[in-house]
């Protein structure tokens, strides 16, 4: 992004668009010319390398070449390199100035520094070298990452598009591919978005700065650092409404519309931050919402969610057998995107929670329907567990009644609730409440037929060696894992009065 006093455009009735470097053989000269400049001033100061600048400006379009030096000047290391410390030189120097009344001549200034070299115990020459390094125009540019004169120009024009889509009241997306890490760019600078499918494609309508009443720089830049991966990727479309002023600084409107075809004048290589977390507030939350060991697994953004034309991208998931609820953390918003936000989780018919961010609101919504929480710095733990208690006992509660209709086939010897939740779409704790057990015992989470039960405990009698590992290995065997709860059924007691695990005896209760 460049800054707003170099945005070149052309407006056109209701249409804005940058005015574009054509990559002329005469325009690839002139940057080379630029970046070879920046070469041949490696270890010189930046007052010398501007000085033959601003000669490259007169007499040429002045935005265009200033545009190409502010990138070249980002990709540039300038170090201030003294032998002394430039404040401390010139604070001691001031000192020693001001014992001496007004600096009259040469003579009078020499005797300052000498006085002041003698304090830091250095030359008078090191003195002078360090007393304004510091300054910009005295900085040395030890580095500068070359860059080829057509990239350069390619640059400029990404560059003059996100300068433009900085002012944007909004900008609606168009991508056929690519979308998964388009959503996590659109999520990890913290966009305010809407998105639907159509003919195959997604479409994403994000809420420009303007539309916000505080952080709009912030939001701006946020929004036109998403430029560099849409244009890489295939059929992208972007359609934007810019705010411009005019001489009376009054607001005017204007189209501004981008497709692929200009790909070959803006594409750049896009790399953006590997972040395993999108934000701090994300990973702060996940970690410790795992640490609870509340029975729900956590799933970071799931897979999107598609009804329809609607289309719903969630920062988390909770899954507990059955049972799943997703969760969206909302950073910047209005009362406006919550509304439409809530419409969307409406359309999906999806359990969803939204945990908005106080700190970033853009207007007052206090009546939100719905699993709303509002957070300041850290997402709340309890509310988000209390949400999900309730949302088990809601299904439980469903899941009876669902069951007192269902029929159950107990055709086997060994029956895993799980299994029969599975099977019915319910919760395990529905299915012990509701389940007939005649003919079976329940043993922990397992049904086994009372046929079963009287094998096993034969083969248990039958062990040379009564103890817990050996009677494990038949109840594993068969896959059963619930062995203390099994070992009492069968009328068994363990006996934890062995060092090593595997000589545990077991004995009959009433021995």
């Amino acid at each position: 992004m460049l800054p707003s006093e170099l945005l070149v455009s052309r407006i056109w009735g209701s249409r804005i668009t940058p005015i574009f470097s054509s990559l002329s053989e005469e325009q690839i000269a002139i940057a080379d010319q630029i970046i070879t400049t920046f070469k041949e001033y490696k270890g010189k100061k930046q007052g010398e390398l501007s000085e033959v600048l601003d000669e490259f400006e007169e007499g040429l379009n002045y935005r265009f070449i200033r545009g190409l030096r502010v990138l070249l000047e980002r990709r540039c290391r300038f170090e201030s390199i003294s032998p002394l410390n430039p404040i401390e030189a010139r604070k001691i120097v001031f000192e020693e100035a001001n014992k001496q009344g007004v600096i009259t001549n040469t003579k009078k200034r020499a005797e300052v520094l000498k006085k002041a070299a003698s304090i830091l115990a250095a030359s008078i020459e090191d003195l002078e070298k360090s007393l304004w390094a510091d300054y910009e125009t005295e900085l040395i540019l030890e580095e500068f990452q070359e860059i080829e004169p057509i990239e350069l120009l390619k640059l400029y024009n990404l560059a003059l598009s996100q300068t433009l889509i900085f002012s944007a009241i909004n900008m609606e997306i168009t991508v056929k591919s690519g979308y998964q890490e388009f959503f996590r760019a659109i999520k990890f600078y913290g966009l305010m978005y809407t998105t639907e499918t159509h003919n195959g494609n997604f479409v994403t309508n994000i809420d420009g700065p303007v539309s916000l009443l505080k952080l709009t720089e912030r939001y701006g830049t946020s929004m036109a650092k998403l430029l560099p991966l849409i244009v890489s990727l295939e059929g992208w479309q972007i359609k934007a409404n810019i705010l411009r002023r005019d001489l009376q600084k009054r607001p005017r409107f204007y189209d501004f519309i981008m497709d692929e075809r200009e790909a070959d004048r803006i594409k750049v290589t896009y790399t953006m931050e590997k972040e395993k977390f999108d934000s701090r507030v994300e990973e702060d939350f996940y970690h410790r919402f795992n640490a609870l060991k509340t029975g729900w697994t956590i799933t970071r953004e799931p897979e999107p969610l598609i009804s329809g034309s609607t289309v719903m991208i969630p920062d988390f998931g909770f899954e507990k057998e059955n049972m799943k609820i997703l969760m969206e953390i909302v950073g910047f918003w209005t009362e406006e995107y919550l509304e439409r936000k809530i419409a969307k989780i409406q359309k999906i018919n999806q359990e969803l929670i939204l945990a908005v961010d106080e700190n970033l609101a853009c207007s007052t919504f206090e009546n939100i329907p719905g699993n709303v929480i509002y957070y300041k710095k850290k997402v709340p733990l309890k509310p988000i567990v209390e949400i999900l208690k309730k949302l088990e006992r809601n299904k439980i509660k469903q899941d009876i009644a669902k069951l007192k209709i269902a029929t159950f086939q107990l055709d086997k010897d060994i029956i895993p609730l799980k299994e029969l939740a599975s099977k019915h779409k319910v919760s395990v704790k529905a299915i012990r409440e509701s389940i007939d057990t005649e003919g079976y015992t329940l043993i922990g989470n397992t049904l086994i037929s009372h046929k079963m039960l009287e094998k096993l405990g034969e083969e248990v009698e039958k062990l040379t060696v009564k103890t817990r590992s050996e009677a494990a290995k038949i109840f594993q065997k068969n896959g059963i894992s619930e062995v203390d709860q099994l070992l009492n059924a069968l009328g068994y007691k363990v006996i934890w009065s062995a060092l090593d695990p595997e000589k545990v005896p077991i004995t009959k209760k009433e021995e």
